[in-house]
Order: structure tokens, then sequence, then C-alpha cells
């Protein structure tokens, strides 16, 4: 699970632990994979595979895919949360060293991992893209964020369209997070580990295909899992 020590990627890793997978959570920051292990679950953490690696560029996450495919056999679910907000300059002020780190180097990431991981699925298997409400609608000072997502959106439906039904490709759309760098928000809010609740029914249901699901608030959240389980 690229990103799966992120704010947002720690409550889908561990709702996947719950619902009894075993995820494989990869990192260059060997601090950060530990510090992963200490928000997880002891019960849960013989489960948790915490492996050392890079996946930004073509060659590195294509050695991830192969390694976590002859690891284990078969790769049944993927669902990469990388990156992260940035704001605080109009598009005219972004510099040179902004752009190649907030729109090129995880725009590269994002299409590095669905170009080594979609082909290498499990037949029954899925790929749950994580979006943010930026990539539907822009911010103030926040244009990097909304480009790159919505060029990973449409990475997201020409997959669907590439695919034409051999494999599962979806995205959640999410709005504001209630996560361990934000403790604190509006009750409406969705909280990492309910994003983790919804990726874990995205992957489950059958019938949950090349969709965009919106997950704004805990009701919208309840609304699709109902629908999702049905």
């Amino acid at each position: 699970m690229p990103g799966g020590t992120g704010n947002v990627g720690e409550g889908i890793v561990r709702a996947f632990l719950h619902a009894g997978a075993t995820v494989v959570v990869p990192s260059r920051s060997q601090e950060r994979l530990d510090h992963l292990a200490e928000l997880i679950d002891p019960q849960l953490g013989n489960r948790l595979i915490r492996l050392q690696a890079g996946y930004g560029t073509f060659a590195e996450a294509t050695e991830l895919a192969e390694k976590i495919v002859a690891d284990h056999g078969r790769m049944d679910h993927a669902v990469p949360s990388i990156g992260g907000w940035w704001m605080g300059k109009a598009l005219w002020q972004v510099s040179e060293n902004d752009w190649q780190q907030h729109f090129v180097e995880t725009t590269t990431s994002h299409f590095a991992v669905a170009r080594a991981f979609v082909p290498r699925l499990d037949a029954a298997g899925s790929y749950t893209l994580i979006a943010g409400f930026a990539a539907r609608e822009p911010y103030p000072q926040a244009g990097i964020i909304s480009m790159h997502g919505a060029a990973m959106l449409m990475m997201r439906e020409a997959l669907s369209v590439d695919l034409g039904g051999r494999r599962r490709v979806n995205n959640l759309l999410l709005g504001p997070i209630i996560n361990r760098s934000r403790p604190n928000g509006d009750p409406s809010w969705l909280t990492a580990d309910q994003v983790g609740e919804a990726a874990v029914a995205v992957a489950l249901a059958p019938s949950v295909q090349d969709e965009s699901i919106t997950l704004g608030t805990v009701e919208e959240l309840r609304n699709e899992l109902a629908r999702m389980r049905a």
C-alpha cells in the first residue's frame, strides 16, 4: 500500500488489517515504517509487512510490485494514498522546485505505481485511487494540488477505458479528513479510519467498478457503505 505511512494511509492500512488482509507498506524511510507499526494494534501487527523500498520511479515501482507477487504469491488489492496537501502560492508565484515536488514527483509516483501494480493484480482484485476534492474544485493558492488531482482522476478514467472491465479500478474523492496531524475538525468530516472502511468496502464489492465515489461527510459514507454492502 504505497502511502500507507501517511496520515490517511494509516487508517486504510488499519482497516485492511482489521478485515483480515496481509498489508504490504513500502517506504524509503525506516523511521516512518517503524512509527506506523507503533500506531497499529499489536494483535494485527503480524500481518503488517513493512518494506523499506521506493516507488517514485518506473523502475522502483516495478521492482516493488514484482517483489510483492514473488513474496506473497499474488496481489489482491492496491489502494495508493500518495502525496498530501500543499498551499500558499498563486500559480504565478510557484517556483520550479514547488512544481517539481508537488506536481511532477507526486504525479510520476502515482503513474509509476498504477503502471506496475494494475497488470499484476489478481483477476478478482481492485485498484482504488485516493484523491481530494481539490481535484474537482480549485482552492486559492493550491493550484498545483488541484492540477495533480485532476490528472489522477483522468488517469483512473483512462485506466478503466483501457482495462475494459478486466480489473476493477475506482477512486474515492475525499473532503477534509480528521487524522493524527489534524485530530480536530467538523464532526461531519470523515476520519482516516473511516476512509479505510470505505476502501475495504470498495475492495470487497464486485459490483463497484469504474466509479468515482464522493465522500465528503459521514452521512455520505453511511449511504455509500449501505449501497456497496447491499
